[in-house]
């Protein structure tokens, strides 16, 4: 068996839990450093994050060691070794969040919407920017997400978008925001499932990841189709 089939072999296992690292297999954006029945450990090229899964405390510890001391971000799927990572490089900042991913092949059906759904170009990343209530990165980051693909809900009449959705640079769906005027009417599941069809389109597995104790959000996922993780992962980053 290859390195690449035993890292598939594990990952099957939980493919909700492992969404991420399934799809930066696929799309060929993984370094695969370690992979067997213990575990795996791989570089995403496109965040920049070591990803890793462990099966136990000893796979944990063997596989941290293989990590860079310079690691800027990091992600673990389980939180058994969550303080020792935190603590071994030092990080400030961490996310706990569960994740969400359409194992489905069929595309996702819309709900109805008086308007349309069109891509953003990159001359609405300042507008993105302004309007995105998790907003990181800055305008380069705004820029690049505008070019991966950002879809804006935009009603019938409006020369602007109610909402939009786009797509990280490890490939999860994310930076999903509804205008606070058109809340409360559909929009978020319109963009969630434009988005799961959006990734079907290109080939990719969709999935995304939500913050542990954003309620509306993990109900979202739900609504739309996605089914969450039944245990939580965790990101640490510098920024």
């Amino acid at each position: 068996m290859t390195k690449q089939e035993a890292a598939q072999a594990y990952l099957c296992r939980d493919p909700v839990l492992y969404a991420n690292l399934l799809e930066a297999l696929r799309r060929g954006s993984a370094e695969l450093l370690e992979a067997g029945e213990e575990g795996v450990l791989l570089y995403e090229r496109g965040c920049g994050a070591y990803m890793m899964s462990a099966a136990s405390p000893a796979a944990a510890g063997r596989l941290l060691g293989m990590v860079p001391a310079d690691c800027d971000l990091f992600v673990g799927h389980e939180l058994a070794y969550f303080e020792q990572a935190k603590a071994r490089w030092g990080f400030p900042l961490s996310q706990i969040c569960y994740s969400a991913a359409y194992l489905g092949t069929e595309p996702l059906p819309l709900p109805a919407f008086d308007g349309a759904l069109r891509p953003l170009d990159r001359t609405w990343a300042p507008w993105v920017l302004r309007h995105y209530s998790h907003a990181f990165g800055g305008l380069p980051y705004m820029e690049e997400a505008v070019r991966r693909g950002v879809l804006g809900a935009f009603p019938t009449g409006s020369n602007q978008p109610a909402g939009f959705v786009g797509f990280h640079e490890e490939g999860s769906i994310g930076m999903l925001e509804v205008l606070p005027a058109w809340r409360r009417r559909g929009l978020g599941e319109l963009l969630l499932r434009a988005a799961v069809n959006r990734a079907l389109e290109r080939g990719a597995l969709p999935f995304a990841q939500v913050i542990e104790d954003n309620a509306p959000s993990l109900a979202l996922q739900q609504k739309a189709g996605l089914t969450l993780s039944g245990t939580r992962m965790f990101w640490l980053m510098r920024e």
